[in-house]
Parts: structure tokens; C-alpha cells; sequence
């Protein structure tokens, strides 16, 4: 049980980096940060 536990935090980061991978390799490289997708439900809720 424990493992499955682990093995779900481990895949879920892994989402997280692929999906933000531009933002990532944008605070690395001290570049602007690119413009949120469409989908991005946070940016749309913060301007409403």
C-alpha cells in the first residue's frame, strides 16, 4: 500500500514538470516567463 502511495506522489510530479517544463527551464535560464495556455484555469480565476 505504502508503495502505491509513492509510486502516485512520484507520477504526479513527474506530470507536474512535464507540464510546466517552460516555466521551469524560464526560471533556470532568468528569461520571461511565457504566457499561460488557454486552459489554464488559475490565470482564469484570478482575472474574473
Amino acid at each position: 500500500m505504502k508503495g502505491i502511495v509513492i509510486l502516485l506522489v512520484i507520477c504526479a510530479v513527474v506530470a507536474c514538470c512535464f507540464t510546466h517544463r517552460r516555466v521551469i527551464r524560464a526560471l533556470i535560464k532568468h528569461e520571461p516567463m511565457p504566457p499561460a495556455p488557454k486552459w489554464h484555469f488559475w490565470c482564469q480565476n484570478k482575472r474574473s
